[in-house]
């Protein structure tokens, strides 16, 4: 809903010295203007500089920021919804007498902190990422929501930031300077790229806290930093988030009424707004289930507005599912629709607003989404993170095989036992070998519209567990796409060095296990964990979540990413969430009794989008030679890799990862050109419009 920046020094004569001045820091922050357009404010004291773009929800008049507390002492700067900050208030009031400005829960965090410290912060629903500080600089708290749906990003003045590869409960260091932003390009520091944390983004292998970027890291999920200022330096230290997503293998599944009453308040929550808000609604189950929800809680007569968008390709369509269930439900359905020349036109942009470099496409549909809503409805609750709560997507269910295809051959709870297994027991052996490849052997046809990164042959898990020590059903993919960066051998020995960063991960939380990260028992756990921890925030938040809203000044809400959610879901076993071969296994059958079992049991069709117009890429953004200018690896990488992607003799699979990898390639030049190199992109306002036009409100009428 807001976009902020600022900066701490350690001594006010930095602040003097500081080259870019307060005109930078004040250029720099105006690159985060996109998050809010209601009103902006700026405050510079000695040792703390502070802007903030405001986006307004709640007590538009008076809740502005940088907020000063009652006393005066300190101040916040504050991205998000706190969903329950009434009834915090009122708790506050029964023992403080505190005599509330504003109607803003940017007052309640700053006064409730005041009174509560940071156990303020465990009460907290929403979505959300704020700094506190005193007024002189002396003391600082950042935190972010649990599961990093708000961004939050940190320059750290000489600080080696690959210290945060490994997972730790917390971390110490010290800086001199400190600067915050609710995005990359929100900070004053040029951006220098980090080869390490590039090379980790290129392939997939996501990190909560190390960025691409030099001194340039992001508080993770739930992350709380802190800052005392002495006389020499400003003395840091992070934490992270100790709870893993769920703690269960085995046990019962709630009953129904319970998750429904759960889901049911979740959404209740957050309609707490003075503005309107809509629905995203696509063909699957999530945003079926929210639209449900948000239908049944909101005042009868109320016609509510949906937002989908379609496609000109069919296998990436879901709109009419979606206007469908629209009409079932009696929202007002809005569409709008998308071809491949406005897809290209849209890409360079969603990968300026997400500062991510990645292999997918759809964040361009998701750009042109949020675009068109805006214009209706400034705040939408979207389906965003059900198929990490729930475990939707392909490589949950090719985990969850490969965990009874072990399980039938025996106990194992190291690599070496399991090969040993695998050994006197080949895959193949047993029927249910194939269950999986069979299932979604259609998969192989297309498997970037399909969504799948592997064929499903348990391959990735006896690879990944040679070489890691855990079961990562992506490995194929990441090891196809190193390869084709380094060399095999090269590859391979970079691949090994990585291993210790990713079982930290993997084991984040999960107290208890950490010797038995091959074990396939805990398989599902483990990887719903680290997917959770990693490209949920990482990737997904940023490439088709709150970043591709946030661009075109529209607040996304998010239920399933509720506190109140995740509680619930601590208990529940793997069968609640991936049950055989089919997954979000809770969800669908709740909401199989609450709407018609069709609208449920839709099969899950991976929110994508076609890969773009590469030539037009190549030449705009300098493509050929980026590998070079950031120093990820040669050029020749380069020409080998577009060489390689061409062989028609290479399997369906290897052939869409040398293909998304080029897909990345691109998305790397577009990266280093609006973020490192800060060059501008034009916007076509005729093109926009005529797209928008297009699209509009659907006649409800079946």
């Amino acid at each position: 809903m807001c976009g902020f920046s600022g900066i701490l020094f350690q001594h006010a004569s930095q602040g003097d010295g500081f080259v870019p001045g307060q005109s930078g820091f004040r250029a720099a922050s105006a690159q985060v203007a996109h998050r809010g357009d209601t009103d902006y404010q700026e405050q510079f004291e000695a040792t703390l500089w502070l802007s903030h773009h405001r986006l307004a929800f709640q007590d538009v008049a008076a809740g502005k920021q940088p907020m000063l507390s009652r006393d005066g002492q300190h101040i916040i700067v504050f991205n998000g919804e706190i969903y329950n900050h009434l009834q915090i208030r009122r708790e506050l009031q029964r023992t403080q007498t505190i005599e509330f400005r504003t109607r803003s829960d940017t007052e309640t965090i700053l006064e409730g902190w005041k009174v509560l410290g940071e156990e303020l912060f465990d009460l907290l629903e929403g979505e959300y990422a704020f700094v506190i500080s005193d007024v002189h600089g002396k003391q600082l708290v950042a935190h972010r929501d649990r599961y990093g749906v708000k961004p939050l990003f940190c320059y750290l003045a000489d600080v080696a930031t690959r210290q945060f590869a490994d997972y730790q409960t917390h971390y110490t260091f010290q800086t001199t300077r400190l600067e915050f932003s609710s995005e990359v390009k929100g900070l004053t520091s040029a951006r220098q790229w980090q080869r390490e944390g590039l090379l980790r983004q290129f392939v997939g292998l996501y990190e909560p806290i190390c960025t691409p970027f030099m001194h340039v890291i992001q508080i993770p999920p739930g992350g709380r930093l802190r800052v005392t200022k002495t006389a020499q330096t400003l003395d840091c230290r992070l934490e992270t988030y100790p709870r893993a997503i769920r703690q269960a293998v085995n046990g019962n599944v709630a009953e129904d009424m319970a998750f429904e009453q759960v889901m049911t308040q979740s959404v209740s929550d957050r309609l707490l707004s003075d503005v309107e808000l809509g629905v995203y609604l696509s063909g699957g189950i999530d945003s079926k289930a929210i639209a449900f929800e948000l239908a049944r809680t909101t005042q009868v007569g109320t016609r509510l507005k949906s937002f989908t968008v379609g496609f000109a390709q069919a296998g990436y369509d879901e709109s009419q599912e979606a206007i469908r269930f629209a009409r079932h439900l009696q929202l007002d359905p809005h569409l709008v629709r998308v071809d491949d020349a406005a897809l290209n036109y849209a890409y360079p942009l969603a990968v300026q607003a997400s500062e991510v470099v990645q292999p997918y496409t759809n964040g361009a549909a998701k750009w042109w989404l949020s675009l068109f809503t805006r214009q209706y409805v400034q705040g939408v609750l979207t389906g965003d993170g059900a198929d990490e709560v729930f475990c939707g997507y392909p490589s949950f269910r090719y985990v969850n095989w490969w965990k009874h295809a072990l399980h039938i051959r025996g106990q194992a709870r190291s690599a070496a036992e399991v090969a040993a297994l695998l050994n006197k027991y080949p895959l193949g052996q047993y029927r249910r070998d194939s269950l999986y490849a069979d299932k979604f052997a259609s998969h192989v046809q297309n498997p970037w519209l399909a969504g799948s990164s592997a064929e499903g042959t348990g391959q990735d898990f006896i690879d990944s567990l040679a070489m890691w020590g855990v079961a990562h059903p992506l490995f194929g993919q990441i090891r196809t796409i190193t390869h084709a960066l380094l060399g095999q051998a090269a590859g391979d020995e970079w691949l090994r060095s990585q291993g210790a960063s990713i079982r930290s991960w993997f084991a984040a939380g999960l107290n208890g296990i950490e010797t038995e990260l091959a074990n396939p028992r805990y398989a599902l756990l483990l990887w719903q964990n680290y997917f959770v921890r990693t490209h949920l925030p990482v990737l997904i938040l940023n490439w088709v979540g709150d970043r591709m809203e946030m661009a075109n000044t529209l607040e996304g809400r998010t239920p399933f990413l509720s506190h109140r959610v995740r509680q619930f879901m601590q208990t529940q076993p793997d069968i609640a969430v991936v049950h055989g071969l089919r997954d979000k296994v809770i969800l669908r059958r709740t909401y199989a009794r609450l709407f018609p079992a069709e609208f449920a049991m839709t099969p899950k069709k991976q929110f994508n989008a076609p890969f773009l117009d590469a030539a037009a890429l190549q030449e705009r953004f300098a493509v050929n030679g980026i590998f070079e200018t950031t120093g990820l690896t040669g050029n020749d990488a380069m020409h080998e890799l577009q060489a390689r992607s061409q062989i028609k003799t290479l399997n369906t699979y290897e052939q869409t990862h040398l293909q998304s990898a080029l897909q990345t390639a691109r998305s790397l030049a577009i990266v280093h050109h609006t973020l490192v190199e800060s060059k501008s992109l034009l916007r076509d306002s005729a093109l926009e419009q005529r797209y928008l036009q297009q699209g509009g409100p659907i006649s409800p009428a079946a």
